[in-house]
Protein backbone atom coordinates (compact mmCIF):
# COMPACT_ATOMS: atom_id res chain seq x y z
CA UNK A 1 0.00 0.00 0.00
CA UNK A 2 1.07 3.44 -0.53
CA UNK A 3 1.49 5.94 1.97
CA UNK A 4 -1.96 7.39 3.33
CA UNK A 5 -1.64 11.45 4.17
CA UNK A 6 -4.58 10.38 7.00
CA UNK A 7 -2.87 7.76 7.99
CA UNK A 8 0.15 9.60 8.70
CA UNK A 9 -1.56 12.65 9.99
CA UNK A 10 -3.71 9.84 12.73
CA UNK A 11 0.45 8.96 13.43
CA UNK A 12 1.45 12.77 13.80
CA UNK A 13 -2.04 13.40 15.80
CA UNK A 14 -2.06 16.64 13.86
CA UNK A 15 -4.94 18.51 14.58
CA UNK A 16 -6.60 16.44 16.66
CA UNK A 17 -9.79 16.98 18.23
CA UNK A 18 -10.47 13.40 19.65
CA UNK A 19 -8.97 10.11 19.81
CA UNK A 20 -9.32 6.38 21.36
CA UNK A 21 -8.02 2.97 20.11
CA UNK A 22 -10.68 3.14 17.35
CA UNK A 23 -11.57 6.67 16.06
CA UNK A 24 -9.09 9.46 15.38
CA UNK A 25 -11.00 13.40 14.81
CA UNK A 26 -9.61 15.84 13.54
CA UNK A 27 -9.88 19.45 11.91
CA UNK A 28 -9.80 18.85 8.33
CA UNK A 29 -6.53 19.97 6.29
CA UNK A 30 -8.50 20.96 3.14
CA UNK A 31 -11.73 22.67 5.16
CA UNK A 32 -14.47 23.59 2.93
CA UNK A 33 -15.24 26.10 6.04
CA UNK A 34 -13.67 26.68 9.41
CA UNK A 35 -14.33 24.48 11.77
CA UNK A 36 -14.76 21.29 9.06
CA UNK A 37 -13.59 17.98 10.98
CA UNK A 38 -13.08 14.49 9.88
CA UNK A 39 -13.73 11.44 11.63
CA UNK A 40 -11.35 8.75 10.42
CA UNK A 41 -11.21 5.02 11.80
CA UNK A 42 -7.61 4.72 12.98
CA UNK A 43 -6.84 1.48 10.54
CA UNK A 44 -6.65 2.33 7.27
CA UNK A 45 -10.06 1.29 5.24
CA UNK A 46 -10.05 3.37 1.88
CA UNK A 47 -14.00 3.47 1.86
CA UNK A 48 -16.80 3.13 4.63
CA UNK A 49 -17.78 -0.13 3.53
CA UNK A 50 -14.74 -1.50 4.32
CA UNK A 51 -14.66 -0.53 7.99
CA UNK A 52 -15.91 -3.16 11.04
CA UNK A 53 -19.26 -2.20 11.38
CA UNK A 54 -18.40 -1.35 15.61
CA UNK A 55 -16.47 0.96 14.19
CA UNK A 56 -18.89 2.28 12.01
CA UNK A 57 -20.97 2.85 15.02
CA UNK A 58 -18.83 4.83 17.23
CA UNK A 59 -17.41 6.80 14.13
CA UNK A 60 -21.08 7.68 13.61
CA UNK A 61 -21.18 8.68 17.70
CA UNK A 62 -18.09 11.31 17.61
CA UNK A 63 -19.55 12.81 14.27
CA UNK A 64 -22.54 13.46 16.56
CA UNK A 65 -20.54 14.80 19.12
CA UNK A 66 -18.10 16.75 17.02
CA UNK A 67 -21.78 18.07 15.58
CA UNK A 68 -23.01 19.29 18.98
CA UNK A 69 -19.50 20.84 19.82
CA UNK A 70 -20.00 22.65 15.97
CA UNK A 71 -22.84 24.31 17.25
CA UNK A 72 -22.10 25.06 21.21
CA UNK A 73 -18.43 26.19 20.24
CA UNK A 74 -18.72 28.16 17.40
CA UNK A 75 -22.02 28.72 16.94
CA UNK A 76 -22.87 26.93 13.75
CA UNK A 77 -26.93 27.54 12.35
CA UNK A 78 -26.45 23.90 10.93
CA UNK A 79 -24.14 21.24 10.16
CA UNK A 80 -24.02 18.76 6.92
CA UNK A 81 -22.43 14.94 7.70
CA UNK A 82 -21.39 13.55 4.65
CA UNK A 83 -19.32 10.53 3.50
CA UNK A 84 -17.90 10.36 0.19
CA UNK A 85 -17.29 6.86 -0.79
CA UNK A 86 -15.23 6.72 -4.22
CA UNK A 87 -13.97 9.25 -6.90
CA UNK A 88 -17.21 9.96 -8.37
CA UNK A 89 -18.97 10.53 -4.97
CA UNK A 90 -16.38 13.35 -4.33
CA UNK A 91 -14.01 11.03 -2.04
CA UNK A 92 -10.51 12.47 -2.70
CA UNK A 93 -7.92 10.41 -0.39
CA UNK A 94 -8.35 6.80 0.15
CA UNK A 95 -9.05 6.85 4.08
CA UNK A 96 -12.59 6.32 5.11
CA UNK A 97 -13.84 9.21 6.63
CA UNK A 98 -16.89 11.68 8.09
CA UNK A 99 -16.59 14.93 7.36
CA UNK A 100 -18.66 17.31 9.97
CA UNK A 101 -19.20 20.61 8.35
CA UNK A 102 -20.74 23.63 10.10
CA UNK A 103 -23.20 25.39 8.47
CA UNK A 104 -23.72 29.60 8.90
CA UNK A 105 -26.08 31.50 6.59
CA UNK A 106 -24.32 32.83 3.41
CA UNK A 107 -21.17 30.66 3.79
CA UNK A 108 -21.64 29.66 0.02
CA UNK A 109 -20.61 26.23 0.77
CA UNK A 110 -21.81 24.08 -2.40
CA UNK A 111 -23.50 21.04 -0.90
CA UNK A 112 -26.74 19.95 -2.41
CA UNK A 113 -28.90 18.35 -5.35
CA UNK A 114 -31.76 18.57 -6.91
CA UNK A 115 -34.08 16.01 -6.05
CA UNK A 116 -36.97 14.98 -8.48
CA UNK A 117 -40.07 12.42 -8.08
CA UNK A 118 -38.90 8.86 -8.97
CA UNK A 119 -42.37 7.22 -10.44
CA UNK A 120 -43.80 4.06 -9.36
CA UNK A 121 -41.91 1.99 -12.26
CA UNK A 122 -38.82 3.65 -11.60
CA UNK A 123 -38.91 2.49 -7.48
CA UNK A 124 -40.02 -0.64 -8.99
CA UNK A 125 -37.37 -1.20 -10.95
CA UNK A 126 -34.80 -0.26 -8.14
CA UNK A 127 -36.51 -2.47 -5.74
CA UNK A 128 -36.16 -5.07 -8.28
CA UNK A 129 -31.99 -4.54 -8.30
CA UNK A 130 -31.29 -3.89 -4.87
CA UNK A 131 -33.70 -5.77 -2.70
CA UNK A 132 -31.88 -9.26 -2.63
CA UNK A 133 -28.97 -7.43 -1.51
CA UNK A 134 -30.11 -5.77 1.14
CA UNK A 135 -31.05 -9.07 3.01
CA UNK A 136 -27.79 -8.95 5.62
CA UNK A 137 -29.13 -5.07 6.72
CA UNK A 138 -29.68 -5.73 10.28
CA UNK A 139 -27.06 -7.73 10.69
CA UNK A 140 -24.20 -6.35 12.36
CA UNK A 141 -20.23 -7.56 12.77
CA UNK A 142 -19.64 -6.97 16.21
CA UNK A 143 -16.50 -6.56 18.15
CA UNK A 144 -14.69 -9.58 19.06
CA UNK A 145 -14.78 -9.73 22.96
CA UNK A 146 -11.19 -9.68 24.83
CA UNK A 147 -10.16 -11.77 27.55
CA UNK A 148 -11.28 -10.93 31.00
CA UNK A 149 -7.98 -10.70 33.29
CA UNK A 150 -8.57 -11.76 36.55
CA UNK A 151 -6.67 -10.71 39.30
CA UNK A 152 -4.88 -13.70 41.31
CA UNK A 153 -5.60 -12.95 45.04
CA UNK A 154 -2.77 -12.39 47.35
CA UNK A 155 -1.48 -15.13 49.29
CA UNK A 156 -3.77 -15.33 52.01
CA UNK A 157 -1.84 -16.26 55.35
CA UNK A 158 -3.05 -19.30 57.32
CA UNK A 159 -4.58 -19.12 60.26
CA UNK A 160 -2.56 -20.88 62.81
CA UNK A 161 -5.84 -22.43 64.04
CA UNK A 162 -6.97 -24.08 61.16
CA UNK A 163 -3.82 -25.61 60.88
CA UNK A 164 -3.88 -26.98 64.11
CA UNK A 165 -7.28 -28.31 63.40
CA UNK A 166 -5.84 -29.82 60.17
CA UNK A 167 -3.46 -31.84 62.10
CA UNK A 168 -6.21 -33.40 64.51
CA UNK A 169 -6.66 -36.90 63.29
Amino acid sequence: MSECVFCSLIQKKANMLFEDDKIFAMFSPEPSVAGHVVVLPKSHSPILETVPDFVVADMFKVANKIGIAAFEGLGAQGTNVLVQNGPTAGQKQNHAMIHVIPRFENDKVPIGWNPKPASEEELSDLEGKIKDETKNVGIFEKEKEKPVEIERPKEIKEDKRLKALRRIP
